[in-house]
């Protein structure tokens, strides 16, 4: 994911770059119309790879159904950052859109990043408990993101080519739980002779990168997520549970068990190469099905999955908190009751059976899956994930003054995904040094965020990051 200062974003001659990239990611250089008299016209850009022809095709019923033009553009995760920061700055954004700018909800509407988005009553009343989450979905009560997705869910299970683990004398239907056993699995597929590789890594894809270490930390027992121990509310990214999952990455790269390049692909690049038949195995969380249908709709048979790996090969526990927001609508829009109505269709039960449908992240009721028109191992990570995704706590939740701390962060860069690149590709040679440097980098920013809005008036401290009553392994409650 581009690391792009919303301060200095785009000196000297950026204008012109981006005038080409807005170009590409299918803006245009007037907006939406907007004088007496020209029609509606409404532009929706999203980076859901998985749902591409269904939100095109329900972007053309609405178009009917609104009697209004709404032109649909899929940017790849990689691009959307950039093309969204650069969308922002000439006030060309999307009347609406999906988020992957890195900025929390305060800072977006305090910036003019955001609509607010008035549902109707039924509306509202179909949403997932939890939507209304202050300094998450709203902010001061009035509703800016639509939640769309279920908390229970992670980015890292590992998906298999059917054909290829069972030509190496695998079984599809045992996948390795553990370290060493998906190891030996790996040395199998290349010991079998063939050309395909035993793995393929998204590692030019920090942001995946990233998000994969942290899912396979905390499976393997960190106690907290993203670097931060639920209990203390200290930064720990050099606990061992990191070490030894970065760790084990680059021991399959050194030993030539991933396929050679992946340094510089992006995630929909390694998904392709993998639904083309390159390597047995790809790292990938639940949209990975929709993605590939999407690329290689032949391949979507051959799909295997297994869960998220642990050191041993224990049952998995993992936390996520609230659910996040997907959409919104641009604050620059110039037709906000036409964008709410199309934010307001994805409420309807015939959009959430084709979100799941669609194969990308599980809608917000996880039973819907089972019924719908996906591939059984689709309906077996859903399981899994019902099973094994517990509710994380949240400052903002406890303590909404929170939102203020956020809105004052800046991201800290080079993330996490970057030194997982380097340290494959051997930039980075001490790792644990460097995750140190990590904490202590997210250390400052955090407190000075919490100097920043306590000098404001905001009632926060650095206790409201501890949570020292968690009990692992069971969904945390908001305090009554």
């Amino acid at each position: 994911m581009p690391q792009i200062s919303r301060r200095t974003l785009l000196a000297g001659g950026g204008a012109l770059a981006g005038t080409s990239l807005l170009t590409a990611c299918g803006g245009d250089s007037g907006g939406t119309g907007s004088g007496p008299g020209a029609p509606v016209s409404l532009r929706w850009w999203d980076h859901f790879s998985a749902l591409q022809k269904f939100h095109r095709d329900w972007a053309a019923t609405e178009s009917a159904d609104l009697g209004v033009s709404i032109e649909y553009t899929y940017n790849d995760v990689s691009k959307s950052t950039e093309a969204l920061q650069l969308a922002n700055q000439s006030k060309q954004l999307p009347d609406v859109y999906s988020n992957v700018v890195g900025l929390p909800l305060p800072a977006l509407v305090a910036e003019g990043w955001l609509h607010e988005i008035v549902l109707s009553e039924e509306a509202k009343a179909s949403l997932p408990e939890g939507a209304y989450t202050e300094g998450i979905t709203t902010i001061d009560g009035k509703l800016y993101g639509l939640p769309l997705f279920s908390y229970q869910q992670y980015a890292a299970a590992h998906w298999f080519n059917v054909d290829l683990v069972t030509a190496a004398g695998l079984d599809p239907d045992d996948p390795p739980a553990s370290y060493d056993d998906f190891r030996a699995n790996l040395q199998k597929v290349k010991a079998s002779g063939g050309d395909a590789a035993p793995m393929v890594l998204a590692l030019g894809g920090v942001a995946r990168m990233r998000e994969q270490i942290d899912d396979l930390a905390q499976a393997a027992g960190f106690p907290g997520f993203q670097g931060m121990k639920y209990a203390t509310g200290e930064y720990a990214y050099d606990d061992d549970t990191y070490v030894d999952a970065i760790e084990f990455w680059k021991e399959l790269n050194d030993s030539g068990l991933i396929l050679p390049g992946s340094g510089s692909l992006t995630v929909a690049d390694a998904r392709t190469r993998w639904a083309s038949g390159v390597a047995a195995y790809f790292p990938d969380g639940p949209w990975c099905a929709g993605g590939a249908k999407n690329v290689v709709p032949e391949f979507v048979e051959k799909m295997g999955v297994g869960p998220i790996l642990t050191p041993d090969g224990r049952p998995v526990v993992t936390y996520r908190g609230t659910p996040a927001a997907q959409f919104f609508i641009a604050g620059t829009t110039a037709h906000p009751e036409e964008a709410t109505a199309v934010i307001e269709s994805m409420t309807t039960t015939e959009y959430q059976k084709g979100l799941a449908s669609g194969m990308d992240q599980p809608p917000s009721d996880l039973s819907v899956v089972e019924s719908a028109d996906v591939i059984e191992p689709y309906k077996q990570l859903a399981v899994w994930f019902a099973e094994s995704v517990r509710r994380a706590p949240e400052p903002i939740v406890r303590n909404p003054a929170v939102a203020q701390v956020q809105a004052a962060q800046k991201p800290v860069s080079p993330h996490l995904g970057d030194i997982v690149q380097g340290y494959l590709g051997g930039d980075v040679s001490d790792l644990r040094a460097a995750l140190r440097d990590l904490n202590a980098r997210f250390d400052a920013d955090l407190d000075a965020a919490i100097a920043t809005a306590a000098g404001a008036g905001a009632a926060v401290t650095r206790q409201d990051y501890a949570f020292p009553d968690w009990v692992p392994g069971q969904d945390w409650t908001r305090p009554a």
